[in-house]
């Protein structure tokens, strides 16, 4: 949940430091408009106080988001010229903010609704290429096992389904179905080459838990997802619109509720015989540390029957995301590597863990 207080001055000045931090860590280099609006944010006061309304974090997300998804829908301002996604690639280029700000004010009600009622959720399908290396070590360590799936913050269920996917590393190292519908790709980066499996595990059994879980048949909570996406980013939102006809076609299972309450559960929904893999990326920041320690907790306690795995995409205190690999077994964690680093959208990844 967002802090108390950010609507004070106090807040004000936190969350300003916070649309900064977001323009130079994530945006500045990816997206030319949401760099330049972001210190645009940082700078004004009405914007600051419109995006303290959200009741989730990450705050910056939210509000680009709900920008973005009013202008998707329709909502006719001189904005929407500046975003590819909406007007084309004939965008303008001169200063955004003052349209921005005018845009804010003209849709303040219908903005802090959705700051109010939405959430960030995972549409990013390419973090599956980050994740496979670390699948494949799973199935390595557990020989003739199938891999039994439970994604935390699973959203629409895109990243439930990375075995009907193909993958193309570069080098010739490619994996999955020829025939896929969906083609993702990853540039390995370092020293070191990902350990790619010569084929994908087997998967017998796949859950998503998701507070709020996307209903795929909404065509309006699908379009929130796509709002999501930076503007100028089309190859990302074509490979959403790929995924999600993927998984309208199969609709993978995703529960709804507190993951931490669902989880004893989905953790014995599986056959025996299979290896349990817990996964989650981009999800922890929105936990509180009481939640974080609890989920540690359930998972070791739930690894007293047979072994756990839990692989993690997180961006917490490191420089960059980091592929992360946990083993429970006997009640306790037992091994912890840190696998790889990564971009936020997983378009590289440099390996840091065994071959």
């Amino acid at each position: 949940m967002i802090p108390d207080g950010l609507s004070s001055r106090n807040g004000l000045d936190r969350l300003a430091l916070w649309f900064e931090n977001f323009a130079s860590h994530e945006v500045n280099s990816t997206s030319p408009l949401y760099g330049r609006l972001t210190h645009g944010v940082a700078q004004h006061e009405d914007l600051l106080e419109l995006a303290s309304h959200a009741t989730r974090e990450p705050i910056p997300n939210m509000l680009f988001g709900a920008v973005h998804y009013l202008l998707l829908k329709g909502a006719a301002h001189p904005l929407a010229a500046y975003y590819p996604s909406v007007s084309g690639a004939d965008t303008r280029t001169d200063d955004p903010l003052p349209a921005l700000r005018d845009f804010c004010r003209q849709y303040r009600a219908e903005i802090i609704h959705l700051l109010q009622t939405r959430r960030v959720q995972t549409n990013e399908v390419n973090r599956c290429a980050v994740l496979l290396p670390a699948f494949g070590l799973v199935a390595r360590q557990e020989p003739g096992r199938k891999l039994a799936l439970i994604e935390i913050g699973a959203s629409a269920g895109l990243n439930l389904l990375w075995d009907y996917y193909r993958y193309d590393y570069g080098a010739g190292r490619k994996v999955g179905p020829a025939d896929a519908a969906l083609a993702l790709t990853n540039e390995p980066r370092g020293a070191q080459f990902p350990p790619i499996p010569a084929a994908l595990p087997i998967v017998c059994d796949r859950l998503g838990l998701d507070l709020n879980p996307v209903d795929l048949r909404d065509e309006d909570a699908v379009l929130w997802l796509r709002a999501l996406i930076w503007p100028e980013h089309a190859q990302r939102a074509d490979r959403l619109q790929q995924a999600l006809a993927i998984a309208q076609a199969y609709l993978p299972e995703v529960r709804s509720g507190d993951a931490l309450d669902l989880l004893p559960d989905a953790l014995n929904h599986s056959d025996e015989d299979c290896a349990v893999c817990v996964y989650h990326s981009f999800v922890i920041n929105q936990f509180s540390e009481e939640a974080r320690q609890r989920l540690t907790d359930l998972l070791a306690e739930g690894s007293q029957q047979r072994p756990i795995y839990r692989l993690s995409i997180e961006w917490m205190h490191s420089p960059r995301p980091q592929l992360e690999l946990r083993t429970y077994r006997g009640g306790a964690e037992v091994d912890h590597a840190i696998l790889a680093a990564c971009d936020g959208h997983a378009t590289w990844m440099e390996w840091l863990g065994p071959a």
